[in-house]
């Protein structure tokens, strides 16, 4: 085992911890929030210490690291850096324990967005910043892991190497270094076009930020209790649900539209997505809720397929089950959206119709190819495919009988189950909107955390985790 390895690029996600310190006490700085400064600072010395030590013990082991070394690096980073992003939520005024500060951390950083604070409007501006810089650094590790290690040929849990910017070779040490040079150019400008088309619309600069780093990772954290409060008029939710197919497309679509690299070929997920969206928002809007306004209807399926779960909405009539649906069919192999992803359901479906197909006329050849492109559907893809299929039903029944220990009810259980297995926020979108993380008992926070983890990270990377460590492979 390379501990050093891993030790290495532990110590990069914690210096981007350190530098997202510095903003917010630049901030606290300039507008005068002295109170929680001090929690900013002290995050900004153990981050910077445990991010260089780590780093220059491991920068000499770097370049030798395996599969199981790199899952195990993706599993730490998981759950060893949200406790440097709870420090800030334990040292404040708001007397949150550590437990509940560890859970809206993880919430964060997982894109999730279930939060223990009951009221946002009493949060002081330099927190709620940071919450929402929590989704940002989660957003941008969950990439990188996607294309160097969870979606790469090698291990297949998310086969991005499927689709157009998805290639990984073995080296995981160059891919990364090139990946997050990549991915961490295209997140920030593509950060900083959101930012510049909310102020357009006449937001304010921190609700325009906040909602940036929500948008472009498919987060739930927003700065106030209710969006409604932010985006007020029909011109500020349209170009919020415009945004949020930011995490659902393929996340270097824009990039190869920009560099003229852009082959309809290399997009067809993009093209089925965008007319899934475009189907499913007239038909809600003019047959099934056309009192909610056309541009609630988009913004509520934009945001369930993306699985952010923030909206607007607020219509009696009950489609909850529906919303979490999309939810779980999620957005691109390639993007920070969660659930589990359209590709994956057209394989699964274009394969049992193949062999459904292949049953009545034998004698026929089958069409593995992906999306009738040039990419071909081997077995071993079906097989993860149902493999990770699998284990959300079985994660889903598990947690759902934790949850019912609680005072939550078997539909309010079931339905949080789904929403935290695709990093969801409860909202009124799925009519959990009422409940109270605060109020839960620890041993429910607890299972929230892992599953929320697991949820975003595929809990069959544990397994392969598992299965490399017992028969030694």
């Amino acid at each position: 085992m390379n501990y050093k390895a891993i030790l290495y690029f532990l110590g990069v996600n914690m210096l981007l911890v350190s530098l997202f310190t510095i903003i917010n006490i630049f901030y606290s700085i300039y507008f005068d929030f002295i109170i929680g400064l001090n929690s900013y600072l002290i995050t900004f010395c153990i981050s910077l210490f445990l991010g260089c030590l780590f780093y220059f013990v491991g920068r000499k082991y770097s370049r030798n690291i395996t599969l199981i070394n790199q899952i195990i690096f993706i599993l730490l980073s998981f759950f060893l850096v949200p406790f440097l992003i709870s420090i800030p939520y334990f040292l404040s005024i708001y007397d949150i324990s550590l437990l509940n500060a560890y859970f809206e951390s993880v919430s964060g950083f997982t894109t999730t967005g279930f939060s223990i604070i009951h009221n946002i409007n009493n949060i002081d501006e330099p927190l709620l910043l940071w919450r929402s810089s929590s989704q940002w650094l989660g957003g941008l590790l969950f990439l990188l892991i996607t294309i160097g290690t969870i979606g790469s040929k090698q291990i297949k849990i998310k086969p991005a190497y499927l689709l157009s910017g998805g290639a990984s070779g073995r080296n995981f040490f160059n891919n990364f270094n090139y990946n997050f040079i990549k991915i961490l150019l295209i997140y920030f400008f593509s950060t900083i076009f959101v930012i510049f088309l909310y102020t357009l619309a006449d937001l304010r600069l921190l609700d325009s930020v906040n909602l940036a780093f929500t948008s472009i990772t498919s987060g739930g954290f927003v700065s106030n209790n209710k969006l409604s409060n932010i985006l007020i008029n029909d011109l500020q939710i349209f170009i919020f649900s415009i945004t949020l197919l930011i995490p659902i497309f393929n996340f270097f679509l824009i990039y190869d539209i920009i560099t003229k690299k852009f082959l309809f070929k290399n997009h067809y997920e993009d093209l089925h997505l965008g007319l899934l969206i475009i189907l499913l928002t007239l038909f809600f809007y003019f047959i099934i809720i056309p009192g909610e306004g056309f541009v609630n209807v988009l913004l509520s399926i934009t945001s369930s397929i993306s699985t952010s779960g923030v909206t607007t909405y607020s219509s009696s009539r009950d489609l909850s089950l529906f919303f979490i649906f999309l939810t779980i069919i999620g957005g691109s192999l390639i993007s920070t959206s969660s659930g589990f992803k359209y590709t994956r359901i057209y394989i699964l479906l274009k394969i049992s119709y193949q062999e459904i197909y292949r049953l009545v006329k034998p004698m026929n050849i089958v069409d593995k190819n992906l999306y009738n492109s040039d990419v071909k559907i081997d077995d071993q893809d079906l097989k993860i495919a149902f493999l990770v299929f699998l284990s959300f039903i079985i994660s889903i029944f598990i947690l759902s009988c934790i949850l019912t220990f609680d005072y939550l009810s078997f539909e309010n259980s079931f339905k949080l189950s789904i929403l935290t297995l695709t990093n969801t926020v409860n909202s009124a979108l799925y009519g959990t909107d009422d409940l109270i993380f605060l109020d839960l008992s620890n041993l429910t926070k607890i299972s929230l955390i892992f599953f929320m983890i697991f949820g975003k990270i595929e809990i069959i990377a544990v397994i392969y985790l598992i299965k490399r460590f017992i028969f030694r492979e």
